[in-house]
């Protein structure tokens, strides 16, 4: 997930999916998939360095050349770690990503063609406007061959009332259904 206040660091979701991977996977595989860009993917993610120690710095670069290694690291260490098993990672409130991190995941777009990795971002429209940079991101994705933008509008009266019954085990009164549906517009995050 992105965090909404000030003070995440750059690439905090990426962050937060490449250090669940590396807790979970043995420090033989874990070389074998990062591969040459262990100690660049180290840089953002301490807990790689902690399960790979030995690791170098990596080499003294410009900031775009350092950027370009860190981006081409971590795609092709996931890349890698799909091919034993499909991978799904989930970027939640894209709305809230650093510039940064929005790179990484057009950088990636256009780098896993034939792979097993599927990357699923979430966003709240209303909190995108024209400028913003995740409509920056998107307005360059979406001539990407592999991007698709689905739109998820709120539950309709009925599913209110099947949403509601299922979570309270009761049959809701239509009064209540219609003042629910009114004052959530059907989002299920408000609802529940």
């Amino acid at each position: 997930w992105c965090y909404e206040g000030e003070g995440a660091p750059p690439y905090w979701p990426w962050a937060q999916v490449i250090r669940s991977y590396v807790q979970q996977v043995d420090a033989p595989r874990l070389w074998s998939e990062m591969g040459p860009g262990a100690a660049d993917i180290a840089e953002i993610i301490p807990a790689a360095r902690q399960k790979l120690p030995g690791l170098e710095a990596p080499p003294t670069l410009t900031p775009e050349q350092a950027r370009f290694r860190l981006f081409d690291s971590i795609t092709s260490f996931l890349n890698t770690a799909s091919d034993s098993r499909p991978l799904v990672l989930v970027l939640d409130d894209l709305h809230w990503a650093d510039r940064s991190s929005l790179l990484l995941l057009e950088f990636m777009v256009r780098q896993i063609a034939g792979s097993r990795l599927f990357l699923l971002g979430t966003y709240r429209d209303v909190e995108v406007p024209r400028g913003h940079p995740l409509s920056q991101t998107l307005g360059s994705l979406v001539r990407e061959p592999l991007f698709r933008s689905l739109h998820l509008a709120g539950l309709n009266r009925e599913e209110v009332g099947s949403f509601v019954e299922a979570a309270s085990g009761v049959t809701p009164d239509p009064g209540l259904v219609e003042a629910v549906h009114s004052r959530t517009e059907g989002n299920p995050l408000f609802l529940g």
